[in-house]
């Protein structure tokens, strides 16, 4: 029975993990439920007995991606006794490091801009959850940092936002650069960013 269900967990991994691929490729209209039984090896009879459509499927990946993608936040900015500002570098530079060969953010990054009718106020909706999320706690570690330069004066909102949509951005451009240019982009434009901090930036 155990084997059984073993055997049932790994197939339908295996379905997701193709389905990833061909959506991420190919498109959502342009993958059929044809096409994810042939990249997994079984009937697309057996493909049903897991998932009773294409809509099911690009919800379990959405989903697998969303709860990995939170669990990632919370590592990156987890409350420890280290000084701001390394903590605000191991988030950036990690952060775009996690980007790089993820398929998953590739998938992300698609269906956010282009996604299937039915799922569209859905990836908006959770997109902004998780930029709240992860907006928050940069904000607290970058007040953090403020505090611990005696700049409590420093616009610590502002920096956040500078510090949020640079790190993003970059991530989102991580399918046009080698890995190690690019975290050599990242490491300029965080010691720009960590510059303004230790100067007060904003009085």
């Amino acid at each position: 029975m155990r084997l059984v269900e073993g055997n049932k967990r790994m197939t339908k991994q295996r379905i997701l993990a193709k389905a990833l691929e061909l959506f991420t490729e190919k498109g959502y209209e342009g993958s059929s439920m044809d096409d994810i039984a042939k990249a997994v090896g079984i009937r697309k009879a057996s493909l049903y007995a897991h998932f009773d459509g294409k809509e099911r499927i690009f919800a379990a990946i959405f989903d697998d991606i969303l709860e990995e993608y939170t669990r990632v936040i919370d590592q990156l900015t987890a409350c420890s006794e280290e000084p701001a500002v390394e903590r605000l570098t191991h988030i950036y530079l990690s952060f775009i490091d996690y980007c790089i060969d993820n398929q998953k953010m590739y998938f992300w990054d698609r269906y956010f801009y282009y996604p299937p009718a039915f799922w569209t106020d859905f990836i908006r909706e959770k997109t902004l959850e998780t930029e709240t999320l992860f907006l928050a706690r940069i904000r607290w570690w970058m007040q953090r940092a403020m505090t611990e330069a005696a700049h409590d004066k420093c616009d610590a909102e502002g920096m956040a936002l500078a510090y949020y949509y640079s790190m993003i951005g970059l991530s989102m451009s991580v399918k046009l650069y080698d890995r190690k240019p690019l975290l050599e982009e990242a490491q300029a434009a965080l010691r720009g960013l960590c510059l303004g901090m230790e100067r007060g930036c904003v009085p």
